[in-house]
């Protein structure tokens, strides 16, 4: 649950005509994060011979089968674990999808544009019968205004007010704005007048403003009712005739659609696959990442696809000079359990940690819910939270990981309810067990002082735990976020305590020899450290020799530095009292506006309930995201930038499932194998990629 589940490099040739048998068993297991063979040495392309010319032409087939599924409405069949398509040439399967699915893609088109143009016509025709009505309204004499040789007049429709624009636009030429209608809440119809030599004039002002001109039609017939009523009912037709050929089409086009989908979606995923391998004479080279505990069950898997002609290494990272150099990553899968599965989620907000260094999910999951439960303890809240979790939990599983985290956020909140003795702020309903957070203020800070003081200290712990894995001696013992900063943090933990809390503090020859030893320690830095460093120089760049002198001056001031940090942190967490104290200060606000309005002559017992129900709606929805947001704040900026370093890659194997789909159970073993002759596939905790797995390392 601390470290990420062990990972080894697997790198397999085999004979060109088996690279793709090969491939789709690899995308069924689902077990193998494909790197880029290269490991980003080579610039062109190392994929076989027109893999990727392929893939486009795939992809597009892809594009076009969800045009044509989207047009006809239907669904498309999900990928599963098998590979339906058992093609080896793949400019053949191109070919063979491509003729069964062009005439159903034409077919589709052409029904869907007469539908488009038909509602169109339609949409026209009734605009324009609106619009001769209103005409005949205003007793416009339409066959007159075509004739006109030195007049140039145009009818529209606009708001008043660019009506007044257009008039003060065109002054101070001769015009003439009409308005052939009175005031209302639309556009009013109007007619503009002006000589026919300020026609250009005309046209430049009504580009400008609002103004949407009515075409009156050169034949006066057609605006005939009749003739408008038999083109609208004709255009009705052919809509009606349009969808029910679409209909149709609905009703046969699935088993084709399904089919076409399922093959073209396998082999772009082998193609896409491909075009992560290198070809070397006439064999394949494939490189990827496995867990370790999967590796011999995939090394099987291959032979057997390959029919033992494949050769397969197997190497753990330790034994890679790229993974030790860092040139190549190694993906990342963390083994968390269910309840802890929405806090690996927030910690992957901040960054993905690398390999070597410790997972926190499981520190900050206990942290979170101590400050959560600490800033918005009420045992009725904390009961209302969880009751939102169970609903999503229960109901709507896309929502599980939000429903976990609301159940435990509000177990958090109601436990420290309890301990306040705070039950939708009612004062004497429960005992208080502890102590209440706006009448113990001084006493409250206190503890978040010293809930900041155990997080402080516990990054730089774990700070020095990744440094010694990741082969930093000197930098685990010695940092200024390593033990010896912990160590000055503490002693001057001791002196603060010594000064504001005499009763507490620590005798002064302890103090005085803690100090001594610090400033040995640090004195002795620069002889240490490069001797606990010797044989690690293929990790760091060796540069100019510092005097001993200035590197033991430039950790001083470096230390001072970190010291003063720390020291800022551990207050910041002065802030859980405080939104503490403004949670149990909502209530006294919220009885006493329900106090006040139960005053009311008529309806203050209703209105004084009224108030009490919506207040903490209010208070639960706003103060509960105000407090998420600052427990976030605490932990991000208090806790894990003192040993987090991140940078770490998510475990995408190449797999069909989409995101997901069959979350990955990292706790999985052999298992025997389904009548595909596969074994049980795991699959990624985290989301695959477009085509469901991800480039390791330096991967395209």
């Amino acid at each position: 649950m601390l470290r990420p589940v062990p990972m080894v490099h697997l790198q397999v040739q085999v004979p060109g005509r088996d690279a793709g048998a090969v491939t789709r068993r690899i995308a069924a297991e689902g077990l193998l994060h494909l790197v880029d063979i290269a490991h980003g040495k080579i610039a062109a392309d190392a994929s076989p011979p027109g893999t990727r010319e392929l893939l486009a032409a795939f992809r597009d087939l892809e594009r076009r089968v969800r045009r044509v599924a989207e047009r006809l409405e239907l669904p498309l069949p999900e990928p599963t674990g098998r590979l339906e398509s058992a093609a080896t040439d793949f400019e053949q399967e191109r070919q063979r999808l491509e003729g069964k699915l062009h005439p159903l893609e034409a077919e589709t088109e052409e029904a869907a544009r007469r539908v488009t143009e038909a509602r169109d016509r339609v949409a026209r025709a009734e605009q324009a019968r609106q619009r001769s009505e209103r005409l005949r309204a205003a007793e416009v004499p339409v066959a007159a205004l075509p004739p006109l040789r030195f007049t140039e007049v145009r009818l529209g429709l606009a708001p008043a007010d660019d009506l007044a624009t257009l008039a003060a636009m065109l002054a101070p030429a001769p015009f003439a704005v009409l308005p052939l209608e009175g005031p209302g809440q639309g556009p009013c119809l109007a007619a503009v007048a002006v000589p026919a030599s300020g026609r250009e004039r005309l046209d430049g002002a009504l580009r400008v403003v609002n103004f949407e001109t009515v075409v009156v039609p050169a034949d006066p017939a057609a605006w005939d009712q009749a003739e408008m009523a038999r083109l609208a009912a004709e255009a009705a037709g052919d809509e009606a005739r349009g969808r029910e050929h679409l209909a149709r089409l609905r009703e046969s086009a699935p088993a084709v659609l399904a089919d076409v989908a399922r093959r073209v979606e396998a082999v772009a995923l082998l193609l896409q696959a491909q075009s992560h391998f290198a070809t070397s004479g006439r064999f394949v080279v494939i490189s990827g990442w496995v867990p370790a505990y999967a590796a011999e069950r995939m090394r099987r898997a291959i032979m057997a696809a390959s029919e033992g002609r494949a050769v397969v290494e197997i190497e753990s990272p330790d034994e890679m000079a790229e993974a030790r150099l860092g040139m190549v990553g190694v993906p990342i899968l963390h083994r968390n359990p269910l309840l802890l599965r929405p806090f690996q989620s927030l910690v992957r907000l901040y960054d993905t940690p690398s390999y070597r260094e410790v997972e926190p999910t499981a520190f900050f999951a206990l942290s979170f819910l101590v400050m959560f439960g600490l800033m918005f303890g009420d045992a009725g809240h904390g009961l209302v939270l969880f009751a939102a979790g169970y609903c999503l939990f229960r109901f709507l599983p896309r929502f599980l990981d939000y429903g976990i985290l609301l159940m435990e956020a509000g177990t958090a909140s109601a436990a420290f309810g309890l301990l306040y003795g705070s039950f939708f702020g009612i004062e004497g309903l429960l005992p208080v067990l502890w102590m209440e957070p706006i009448r113990d203020l001084p006493r409250f800070m206190g503890i978040a002082l010293g809930l900041g003081v155990v997080l402080v200290s516990g990054g730089l712990l774990l700070s020095s735990v990744n440094a010694w894995r990741a082969g930093e001696r000197g930098a685990a013992l010695f940092s200024p976020r390593g033990l010896f900063g912990a160590f000055v943090y503490w002693v001057l933990l001791a002196l603060a305590a010594r000064a504001l809390m005499p009763r507490w503090s620590v005798p002064f020859w302890l103090l005085g020899t803690l100090l001594g030893c610090a400033l040995l320690l640090l004195g002795l830095r620069p002889l240490i450290v490069p001797r606990l460093e010797r044989g690690a120089g293929e990790k760091r760049a060796r540069g100019a020799p510092v005097p001993p002198w200035a590197a033991a001056l430039e950790s001083a001031v470096e230390l001072v530095d970190s010291a003063f940090s720390y020291f800022a942190n551990t207050v910041s967490f002065v802030r859980v009292a405080a939104f503490a104290a403004v949670h149990a200060g909502i209530f006294v606000a919220l009885f006493a506006v329900a106090d006040t309005v139960a005053d009311l002559r008529f309806g203050g017992g209703v209105a004084s309930v009224l108030a009490l129900v919506v207040g903490n709606a209010l208070a639960i929805l706003l103060e509960g995201l105000t407090v998420s947001v600052q427990v976030l704040r605490l932990e991000y900026y208090e806790f894990f930038s003192k040993f987090f370093r991140g940078g770490g890659e998510p475990y995408r194997p190449l797999s069909r499932a989409r995101p997901g789909k069959e979350p990955y159970d990292a706790s999985r073993t052999e298992t025997a194998p389904d009548a595909a002759g596969r074994g049980g596939a795991g699959r990624a905790d985290a989301d695959p990629g477009p085509a469901g797995h991800g480039a390791g390392g330096r991967a395209a």
